[in-house]
């Protein structure tokens, strides 16, 4: 008396299978396979260079010198850090050992792009220099600056602005003065081999016409591996109103090697 009973429910499931919808499982989300890297974060470039000169004999002479310049550029905003330092002495007096020539400079820049090619600009420098009877120059500044060239092979710009100059010396009377600062920035990428940078600062007083003090730095690069240069630097630092008895042009030629980072 069950046979219909269960005929009946063999027919109801086979047909409930038949038209239940099939399962599918859960959709997972695709992986992109060529998504694109994240930017690397910017970086810190530049070089450290050093070089020593020594001659023993008819002339006794020992010269050292080192250097150091970074830069951190952003999309909006770049540091850049400058270090040099020279020192030379000799014995050729027959008082031994004579200190001829020592200086230390270090500046710290700041830029601000407000606009595709023109910024603002913050700077501290710091020195003492043996040859201008310099014991301690500092100097802090703010103004604008306009970047015409920004290519591979070319960078150009101009900047202007006012600078307060303390100048310790070591014998003569201490000065400070308030001055308009300008300044020109080049570099240029000649060869894979060979580079070129040239920076010229003037700085005439607002206060005394005739105190002008400037500085020029032009380097030479010549690539010897990937990381590793040979450089020539060209150093000059101008006062138009010396301490008495000194020039107003002190001009340094230094050979050094280094390593590009």
């Amino acid at each position: 008396m069950f046979q219909p009973f269960v005929q009946f429910a063999l027919l109801a499931a086979v047909h409930a299978a038949e038209a239940a919808p099939a399962v599918t499982p859960l959709a997972t989300a695709p992986i992109a396979q060529d998504a694109a890297a994240a930017p690397a974060a910017p970086a810190w470039t530049g070089n450290i260079s050093a070089g020593f000169v020594m001659t023993d004999g008819n002339s006794e002479m020992r010269q050292a010198n080192a250097s150091a310049d970074a830069t951190l550029k952003r999309e909006k905003d770049a540091f850049t850090l400058g270090f040099l330092w020279v020192y030379a002495e000799n014995n050729n007096t027959g008082a031994g050992w004579v200190l001829t020539d020592r200086k230390t400079f270090g500046r710290g820049k700041y830029d601000y792009f407000f606009a595709e090619k023109t910024y603002a600009y913050g700077l501290a420098t710091a020195e003492n220099d043996l040859l201008q009877d310099i014991s301690l120059r500092w100097t802090a500044g703010a103004g604008l600056g306009h970047q015409y060239l920004d290519t591979d092979a070319w960078k150009f710009a101009v900047e202007a602005g006012l600078a307060y100059i303390d100048t310790d010396y070591n014998a003569a009377t201490d000065t400070d003065d308030l001055t308009i600062r300008g300044s020109t920035n080049t570099a240029h990428k000649a060869s894979d081999t060979w580079s070129f940078t040239h920076i010229l600062e003037i700085y005439p007083s607002v206060e005394e016409g005739e105190d002008v003090y400037g500085r020029s730095q032009l380097t030479a690069d010549a690539k010897l591996s990937e990381n590793m240069l040979a450089s020539f630097k060209w150093v000059l630092d101008y006062d138009n109103t010396p301490v008495a008895g000194n020039d107003r042009v002190d001009n340094r030629y230094l050979l050094s090697v280094g390593w590009k980072f």
